[in-house]
């Protein structure tokens, strides 16, 4: 039995994996034209049974690739995060002969990806990694309607008055004898 990679070594191979798990390319004109490029997934992020959207994904010719889908407050970086280079500020403190003390302060920053190819192999990587490889948790219409119809059942039922599901009188009968209850 022949071993077949699972590597994903160029763009071809990036569109051809997204053809397959069948993630769209939605860019347009504009963002094509300046150098960006969105992909959907036909995973759905859900908040509440009324409320989902689909994953997308935007790779930028400055080098970053983002999470945009439209439920997240803003997009955020996917891209592998490096600390930079130590900075050192003068202190106000000196030491016990008199030298000057320095704080070092170090950040945290994306690794930009410099080339459309690896950003592609990249959100591909990216993507396997994390929507395909743990349990994804997909919902049929079905399920999802149901859960809609539960949903308004339950709602209806919350913004109803005090008026109870099966009339208005109750006649309970306790030791013999019978209460009305309303």
């Amino acid at each position: 039995m022949d071993y077949m990679s699972t590597e994903i070594r160029s763009a071809r191979e990036a569109m051809t994996i997204f053809k397959i798990l069948g993630i769209k390319d939605i860019t347009t004109e504009r963002q094509r034209k300046n150098g960006t490029q969105v992909f959907e997934l036909p995973i759905h992020k859900m908040y509440g049974p009324s409320n989902k959207h689909p994953l997308r994904f935007a790779t930028y010719k400055s080098g970053y690739v983002r999470n945009v889908t439209e439920c997240n407050a803003s997009p955020y970086q996917c891209n592998k995060r490096i600390d930079s280079e130590p900075e050192y500020f003068k202190s106000s403190k000196v030491d016990s002969m008199g030298r000057p003390l320095y704080t070092q302060f170090t950040t945290r920053t994306c690794e930009l990806i410099p080339g459309w190819e690896e950003r592609l192999i990249y959100l591909a990587k990216f993507i396997i990694k994390n929507y395909y490889q743990k349990p994804t948790y997909q919902i049929s219409d079905y399920t999802m309607d149901t859960m809609k119809s539960q949903y308004k059942q339950a709602n209806d039922l919350r913004n109803q008055s005090d008026n109870l599901p099966f009339g208005e009188d109750i006649q309970v009968i306790i030791n013999g004898h019978r209460y009305n209850l309303s």
